[in-house]
Order: C-alpha cells, then sequence, then structure tokens
C-alpha cells in the first residue's frame, strides 16, 4: 500500500516535498489504494515532485490535485493507461516523465500547463489523436514522443506559439508520414529525430531551421534513393543532408516577411553555426585517471575545458542559470542520469584521480561551507539545514541540494574527483568544493559530467552544455580531455563523433 512505505511515512512525518519511490511495486486499483494515495495527497499538500518509477502503478488518484505546489511528475516505467484530468490544477509544474506505460490518450488538462518545460511520453500507444492542443505551452523546451504509434506529427507541437523555447523533439520509432512544412515555425529547434519511421517526402523544411544542431532521419523510405542513402549515413555531416535535401526536395514557399524574420534570426542568434568552435587535442596533462573503487559506483566520466570565457556582466548569471537548466531537463533528470560540475580551472593541481571512498573519509569543503567535513558530517547538516529552513519559511522553498540527497543519502561509498594534492574538488551529484567555485575573473573552465547510468548520457549532456554556452561565451575554445583506467581509455572529449552539427577546427598539441 502507497501510504505504508517507509519512504512515504518518513515524507508525511517529516513534511518533506518529495516522495521517490523505485521498484516498488504499488497495489492502486481497489478502492482501498485509491483511499490510502487519497491520505498522502492529503497529508503532503507541500509536496512538488512526486517520483514513482517501476512501482507497478495502473491508476493515480485525481486526490493528485491537492498537491497544488507539484512542480515534476515522474512516473516512468508503470501500467499506466490514463492520467487523472487535474493537470490544470497544477500551476507550477515545469516537468511530466509518464515514459513506459500503456497510455492511448492524454487529459485535456495538459493544455493549460503554460509553464511545462519537458514531456516526456516516450513507449506509449499514442497517436496524434491522443494529443490535446499544445499551442498554451509556451515554455516547451523538450518533447519526446518516440516509440509510440503516431502516423503525423501533432498539429499544435508545430504552432508559432512554441517557437520561442521549443529546442528538442523527438519521434524515434512511430510511422510518421510526413515532416510538415509548418515545423519551419520552430525557429529554435536544435535537436529533430526522426528516425525508423514511414517518411517519403524528402523534408526541405530543415533549410528552414535556423538553430538545428542535431538530426537523425535514418530508416525512412524516403523516395529519392540518394537522399536515403546520405540520411542513413551516420558519418553525413548535417549540412550535407540539407543541401541534397533542398536539391532534390519539393520547395517550400516562404512569405516575405517569413523570410526577413529567418534572415534576422541566422544574422543575430546563430553566429555560433557560421564559425567553427576551436578544439585542442593531444595535451598530456589533460587525462583523469578512474580509479577502480568507482567503477561500482558511479562509473561514467566526461571532461573537457572550457577556455576564452568571460563571466563579467550577466554571463555569470546565465551561465549558472544554464547547468541549473540542464540538471532540471530530460538530459539529467534531476542529476538521478547526469550531473554537471564546473570548477575554475587555475583553483586545483593536475592530475585528477577519478575514484570513490568511504563516506566517513571522504572530506570535502562544500560549497559555500567554512570548513572541511567528512561526506557524512555533510549529508547530516544538510539534511537539517533544509528541514529548519523550511519550518522557519513555511514555504515550499528548499535547499537545492535537498533535491538531490536521496541520490546518495543512503550509500556507503560515493565517487569523488581528487587532485594531485589529494583535496577533493567535487563530489557528484550533490556538490563541488568551495575552493574550486568560479568568479568573474575565470577565464578557463574545468567542466565534468558524471552519471550511474551511461556514457551516452554524460555525452549528450555534454553536448548541449558546449552547444548553449556558445551562446554565452561567442568566443569559446575548448582543450580534449582524456579519462583512462590502467591504460585503457574510458572516455575522450571531444571526441570526433562528439557535437554532431557542430562545426569545428581541431588543433592537435
Amino acid at each position: 500500500m502507497f501510504e505504508e512505505q517507509p519512504e512515504v511515512k518518513e515524507a508525511i512525518e517529516n513534511n518533506r516535498f518529495e516522495i521517490v519511490l523505485k521498484n516498488v511495486r504499488l497495489e492502486s486499483v481497489s478502492e482501498s489504494a485509491n483511499l490510502a494515495q487519497k491520505r498522502v495527497f492529503e497529508n503532503m499538500p507541500q509536496l512538488n515532485l512526486l517520483s514513482l518509477t517501476g512501482c507497478s502503478l495502473q491508476n493515480l488518484s485525481s486526490s493528485i490535485k491537492l498537491c497544488t505546489n507539484l512542480i515534476s511528475l515522474v512516473l516512468p516505467q508503470n501500467e499506466l493507461k490514463q492520467i487523472p484530468d487535474v493537470l490544470d490544477c497544477f500551476p507550477k509544474l515545469r516537468f511530466i516523465d509518464i515514459s513506459h506505460n500503456s497510455l492511448d490518450i492524454l487529459p485535456p488538462s495538459l493544455s493549460s500547463c503554460e509553464h511545462l518545460e519537458s514531456l516526456i511520453l516516450n513507449n506509449n500507444a499514442l497517436n496524434e489523436s491522443s494529443f490535446p492542443d499544445l499551442s498554451k505551452l509556451s515554455n516547451l523546451h523538450i518533447f519526446d514522443a518516440s516509440n509510440n504509434s503516431l502516423s503525423k506529427l501533432p498539429e499544435s507541437l508545430t504552432s508559432q506559439s512554441l517557437s520561442a523555447k521549443l529546442h528538442t523533439i523527438i519521434l524515434s520509432h512511430n510511422t510518421i508520414e510526413e515532416i510538415p512544412s509548418s515545423l519551419s515555425n520552430l525557429k529554435q529547434l536544435r535537436e529533430l529525430k526522426v528516425d525508423e519511421n514511414k517518411v517519403k517526402d524528402v523534408p526541405t523544411v530543415i533549410d528552414l531551421l535556423p538553430k538545428l544542431k542535431v538530426l537523425d532521419i535514418s530508416k525512412n523510405v524516403f523516395s529519392d534513393s540518394r537522399f536515403q542513402k546520405l540520411a542513413n549515413d551516420k558519418r553525413a555531416k548535417l549540412n550535407a543532408i540539407i543541401a541534397l535535401a533542398k536539391k532534390v526536395g519539393k520547395p517550400i514557399e516562404k512569405q516575405a516577411d517569413e523570410k526577413e524574420e529567418s534572415n534576422e534570426t541566422a544574422e543575430s542568434g546563430d553566429a555560433e553555426k557560421d564559425s567553427p568552435i576551436t578544439i585542442r587535442t593531444g595535451i598530456e596533462t589533460l587525462t583523469v585517471r578512474r580509479h577502480p573503487s568507482v567503477t561500482e559506483i558511479r562509473p561514467y566520466l566526461v571532461c573537457c575545458v572550457f577556455n576564452d570565457v568571460d563571466l563579467n556582466g550577466d554571463a555569470f548569471k546565465k551561465f549558472i542559470a544554464l547547468q541549473t537548466k540542464l540538471h532540471a531537463s530530460a538530459l539529467c533528470e534531476n542529476r538521478t542520469l547526469s550531473a554537471i560540475g564546473t570548477h575554475r580551472f587555475d583553483s586545483f593541481q593536475l592530475p585528477l584521480c577519478y575514484m570513490a571512498l568511504p563516506k566517513d573519509e571522504l572530506y570535502i569543503r562544500a560549497l559555500n561551507k567554512r570548513s572541511s567535513v567528512s561526506a557524512s558530517e555533510l549529508l547530516d547538516s544538510l539534511l537539517r539545514d533544509a528541514e529548519l529552513a523550511r519550518k522557519r519559511s513555511k514555504r515550499s522553498t528548499v535547499d537545492p541540494l535537498h533535491r538531490y540527497l536521496h541520490i546518495v543519502k543512503d550509500e556507503d561509498i560515493l565517487a569523488c574527483l581528487v587532485d594531485a594534492q589529494q583535496i577533493v574538488i567535487s563530489l557528484p551529484p550533490i556538490t563541488n568544493s568551495d575552493g574550486t567555485k568560479l568568479n568573474v575573473e575565470t577565464t578557463s573552465i574545468w567542466v565534468e559530467v558524471s552519471s550511474k547510468q551511461s556514457l551516452e548520457a554524460c555525452k549528450k549532456t555534454m553536448d548541449e552544455f558546449v552547444i548553449a554556452s556558445r551562446i554565452i561565451f561567442p568566443s569559446l575554445s575548448i582543450d580534449q580531455v582524456r579519462v583512462v583506467d590502467n591504460e585503457t581509455l574510458v572516455s575522450i572529449y571531444p571526441d570526433k563523433n562528439d557535437l554532431p552539427g557542430v562545426s569545428v577546427n581541431r588543433i592537435s598539441q
């Protein structure tokens, strides 16, 4: 029963703002089970994160509407056939993940989620008629409806009202027959995946997407054999695919004002697409040694160095906001999938070692802390501080770090990044060292992305971080970093297959 789970009882007793359960079977179809959910939601109106993953959930009680502060609704890998039509009760809702369920329709109230940023719907039974009007989701960044039964894009997904923020559309493994010309409304679109569908006509519209960086339209049934071959070639450059699409595809007529707008966008906002980013490779000192102790804890790590950055003016605020935004996105899933760390490059001594230590033996001076303490003491103090802050403020605001403590609080051994003086500079996915934090004088930044799940998760996050950072730092250049385990290469970034769609200038040292 839902209310009998230890994590749920603790959340109610301590007035917590999150419920996180994973791989716990929850009975949810009986009247008693529905009443159990209702009692929990009645006792937790402050709830801002509900995460139930792999819990065999067949029904979500409509009493969830009592939790009007909900920000993230995370219900993947369950057995849901429908979502209660109460989403309009959550004015702060920003993140929905209902992937890997049995949904064939979405609630009409989804149309009212004006602050929604990520909508993750992959691996369900949705078709184009399953969707309500999406045109009011003006803050939507990421839309993933891969592995469904769509024969065409939901019409409102390409509405002009979504053009300001929508940058990622993933529709892989459907039965889509056409990529509509209305997609050209989405001027901020950076990533489009429509692979393994049934598209026949060459999508000339991709030439009208000035910010496009990642495109996958492989494994379709294009009528032009040359385009079919190029689309299936993983080595093909984006500009080559676009050029051939223009040559063999049917032209799309644009109005004069649309052409002018497209030109202005390309000139003002896409300078990074025209100028290559310089990547220095083969710098021997930029090698991280991964110790065997971390391979069972958090094995995946990707690093690089951002050079020629300027954190003066609004740049510092924008750069920190970018990290926060990515951590909340589907790429990081609130740091459960991947986590980003940034450090002032001149604040530590190379080489670095990525390793794991018992939390009672791991000492770090955490961000904005005055002294070094063990990781065990740090986690305990962060939990106490967050509880006190919430009780005093009587609001749903908490220490941001508290949102991530559940990821590691029950672990006895933790991953960390240690410099040549044996100083811990990073404790992913929780915090960095105060001694390496950025300031307005920083010109080079060490960037790390770690994951417990996969190397691909690290690389995708780093790719997006680099691309978005170029808008903040137009002169950005990058030093390549290798991660090795003894003599075995674990990762290298940026590698030749990284940063797809981005023009690069590689300089070997």
